[in-house]
């Protein structure tokens, strides 16, 4: 189905989804050409699935520190075919990225579209969109009921290919119901974002159910009820990445919650060498954070990354063009990432390695 649709053709269709996404996400979001967290800085704080946190400092970081690395070209070589597919959970997938998991838009403004506050049509559009692609979708968790059922319907439909990601509810025995019921849909994986602790504009101390952190042993104790691949997602130091290895996890995200948690945060791009050195292979890392082109996607792999996520783009993507919106968007990256690896000598993703990305020294830190 990939080879059907070329880059150029998908690059066309893709620009039609975007305007159609401007007029219907504004103002809380304008659709720019560059998602880089400039135009919605200082947004009200409960819009944050499309700005950040303060001034988007952690948001604007991402993207700029993904920039600043640059790819080496190596066009010298024998005609071929790059494979940029990955086997993960089980699942051989066309490439290696997912839509990270966004459970919902948090803003004052009405959105005059049929996935606005519809959460079972927002997550099978995204499922299906995704799945269709050869990729997969992560899908998100809220204190709203039926909002998690909802969110893993549509991945039990598709045999279980997708990653629901539940929050770490101060209740535990909430917990325990939806890890219990991501199980009887048969998830290929299950994921908990440790940091959402820090989303103070819905999981406050003060909110109603409140989340509260996970110590290793109670991590220990998930991994072994989940039955299942389970990531710990959340991740932005070398300490945090042990202790979820420790933990007997699957893999972790390397991930800033978007720049929804610290503002001054460090970009998750910055941290995925040293925290592969940290755990070497004893879990597979998945980042996200500022991405979005298949370019992004190839640095990250030679990083160290096993998989890439992708979030606000998939939004506006899922937004303007529904289930194909998101099949078209997930093409884009596709082809972007194959001509990387026909650029770079690289006919697998194994072959994209550290040697083919070079960090200029005015941009370390």
């Amino acid at each position: 189905m990939i080879q059907n649709i070329q880059y150029n053709d998908v690059v066309e269709v893709w620009a039609k989804h975007q305007e159609a996404a401007k007029k219907i996400l504004k103002p809380s979001c304008h659709v720019c050409k560059v998602c880089d967290g400039r135009a919605c800085a200082g947004h009200l704080t409960n819009i944050l699935e499309f700005g950040g946190k303060g001034n988007n400092g952690g948001f604007i970081n991402s993207v700029e520190r993904l920039a600043a690395i640059k790819i080496h070209m190596d066009c010298i070589h024998e005609e071929y075919d790059p494979d940029p597919s990955i086997d993960l959970f089980g699942h051989r997938f066309s490439l290696p990225v997912f839509a990270s998991p966004i459970g919902t838009i948090l803003t004052e403004h009405p959105i005059d579209s049929p996935f606005f506050n519809a959460n079972a049509a927002y997550a099978t559009a995204l499922v299906d969109g995704c799945c269709q692609a050869g990729a997969m979708a992560w899908v998100g968790d809220n204190k709203r009921p039926g909002f998690f059922e909802d969110q893993i319907k549509p991945i039990m439909d598709r045999g279980g290919i997708g990653v629901p990601t539940i929050k770490p509810w101060t209740d535990r025995s909430r917990y325990w119901q939806k890890l219990d019921a991501a199980k009887k849909a048969k998830t290929m994986a299950i994921a908990t974002d440790v940091d959402a602790i820090g989303l103070g504009y819905q999981y406050a101390g003060t909110s109603d159910p409140p989340v509260s952190t996970r110590s290793l042993d109670e991590l220990k104790e998930i991994v072994k009820r989940a039955e299942c691949p389970f990531i710990v997602k959340g991740i932005m130091s070398c300490g945090a990445a042990v202790k979820a290895a420790q933990s007997g996890a699957y893999g972790i995200v390397i991930s800033n919650h978007g720049g929804n948690i610290i503002e001054s945060s460090p970009a998750p791009c910055d941290m995925v060498e040293s925290i592969r050195k940290a755990v070497g292979d004893s879990v597979k890392i998945f980042v996200d954070g500022g991405v979005r082109s298949g370019e992004d996607v190839f640095k990250l792999l030679a990083l160290g990354a096993d998989a890439v996520g992708i979030g606000r783009p998939y939004v506006q993507a899922l937004y303007g063009g529904g289930a194909y919106g998101v099949y078209i968007y997930t093409l884009k990256i596709y082809w972007e990432l194959v001509l990387m690896m026909r650029l770079t000598n690289c006919r697998s993703i194994a072959d994209i390695t550290r040697d083919k990305v070079h960090i200029e020294e005015t941009a370390k830190r």
